[in-house]
């Protein structure tokens, strides 16, 4: 159909109309690039704010469903640790950043589904050695955990704050296992096959440092249970 409408053209409309055509395409292609970025609240090459912001997908199984039955064990208490109840679950941290430019960075961040909202520790350095816990009000079977490493406010936030490379996990029931979180934003699945446990403890080993800031962030972290 082009070719027959090029040919009813004379002198430099072909030319004209074949311009338009690599002009269409490449707003196309841009707007294409630019929704491939929305995993941030802002999207696309100038940054501006996302009318509907994207929320972190809901996962089944993150809340207790059943009564739990009880093991006895307790956990270390750490110094001046943080706390938030949420969803029938405990998460505890041990270190806060300082509120900043309005936003906290308190543990309940880590289960709100708002990338506009994250834990980020407060301790100098990089952020090795500093831990959350998430404890599940029982003994619970489970069966993996989800994070959404690094800050996912917008990309510029991403890359200026560090990110969380390994970490180790720790179960109340004696298991330990390092693992390794890829430096991209979105949700990451870590199945951990099944872990009865009271509860979880997840410490920043190494960091992908950020370009501008040393905090280490993660905007979402889930405990998956089976019951």
């Amino acid at each position: 159909m082009v070719r027959m409408q090029l040919a009813g053209f004379h002198g430099s409309r072909p030319l004209q109309l074949a311009c338009m055509l690599l002009a269409l395409a490449a707003v196309t292609t841009s707007s294409a690039d630019a929704r491939r970025r929305c995993i941030f609240l802002e999207c696309g090459p100038a940054n501006t704010p996302n009318p509907n912001p994207p929320k972190a997908p809901d996962v089944p199984n993150i809340r207790p469903s059943q009564p739990p039955q009880h093991e006895g064990l307790q956990r270390t208490r750490l110094q001046g640790e943080t706390c938030d109840d949420v969803g029938g679950f405990r998460y505890c941290v041990s270190s806060v950043l300082d509120p900043q430019f309005g936003f906290s960075y308190n543990p309940r961040n880590l289960v709100d589904t708002d990338l506009k909202t994250a834990w980020v520790e407060g301790k100098d350095g990089n952020g090795e050695g500093e831990s959350l816990v998430v404890e599940l009000n029982g003994l619970r079977t489970i069966t993996a955990i989800q994070v959404m490493n690094g800050y996912h406010k917008n990309e510029r936030l991403f890359l200026a704050n560090n990110r969380v490379h390994v970490a180790e996990l720790q179960f109340s029931n004696g298991e330990t296992r390092r693992i390794s979180l890829a430096d991209a934003p979105g949700l990451q699945t870590i199945e951990v096959g099944k872990q009865k446990a009271e509860w979880l403890r997840f410490t920043i080993r190494s960091v992908y440092q950020g370009n501008k800031y040393k905090d280490t962030a993660v905007t979402e972290f889930r405990v998956v249970t089976a019951n």
